[in-house]
């Protein structure tokens, strides 16, 4: 068994991408719904200038130009990391390279200084995306979750506890193929939450990420099934998630794009 898990644990153990397509689809889209009508336009026309025409398939970009020589040096700042045990992440726990704290701060003031800046929109709304996925707010020394071994609803279907934050979940509950799904979260999103949801700030956004990965590695075990069990005890807190990303995604953009 130990044999096998450590098996296991070396072909799971490169760093995965966050969120996935669908989750950065689904918060870039409902922000997009939460704008003001002059947002949504300026987004339309920034994300016109980008190698995509919607703005949910354009949230993905950062992470498919992450390994292109020429945008090498963005690959730290889709998490940040922090000492195993820990239940809050730091500001000094950030690099000199940067880390995802610093991304968000550096593409807000780049598309302040220039609104037609369509990569430091698309950085943006990606990186606050993955601040929501907990395991992007987790432990260096198993690189957020993605050296944990885990088999998803099958012993034939490896996996780790990234991938199944990232994508596993949401693909198991329908959301990568349902949109109506994706609108009913939407419409789920009352006001009493989306006023509550805008108050903090970023570090405060990380640290509910960080919560969360400690309550995630207080039930995780090498080599054990997620199933059912473990997709109720949690699938509501990846919904909360994106629909907290997707908040606060338009409440900085309003912010930047709406006056």
């Amino acid at each position: 068994m130990r044999l096998a898990i450590a098996v296991l644990l070396l072909t799971l153990s490169s760093y995965s991408y966050g969120f996935g397509r669908t989750g950065h689809a689904m918060v870039c889209d409902m922000a997009l719904q939460l704008l003001s009508a002059k947002a949504q336009q300026h987004v339309a026309s920034l994300v016109e200038a980008s190698p995509h025409h919607e703005f949910g398939a354009a949230c993905a970009w950062p992470d498919e130009v992450r390994s292109h020589e020429e945008f090498r040096w963005t690959a730290p700042h889709h998490y940040v990391n922090m000492p195993r045990g820990e239940k809050q992440v730091k500001a000094e726990y950030c690099p000199e390279q940067g880390c995802i704290l610093s991304a968000i701060s550096m593409m807000q003031q780049r598309l302040s200084a220039d609104s037609n800046d369509w990569q430091a929109l698309l950085f943006l709304a990606h990186h606050l995306g993955d601040l929501h996925q907990p395991l992007h707010v987790s432990y260096a020394d198993d690189l957020g979750g993605n050296r944990t071994a885990v088999y998803f609803y099958s012993h034939e279907q490896p996996t780790n506890l990234h991938g199944v934050w990232d994508g596993n979940m949401l693909t198991k509950l329908g959301y990568d193929e349902d949109f109506l799904l994706q609108e009913q979260l939407f419409e789920q999103i009352t006001a009493e939450q989306r006023a509550s949801w805008q108050q903090g700030e970023v570090m405060d956004w990380a640290n509910e990420s960080a919560a969360i990965t400690y309550d995630i590695y207080q039930h995780y075990r090498p080599g054990m099934l997620i199933d059912d069990a473990y997709l109720e005890q949690y699938q509501g807190v990846l919904l909360t998630r994106l629909q907290q990303a997707a908040v606060r995604l338009a409440l900085v953009l309003e912010q930047i794009l709406g006056d």
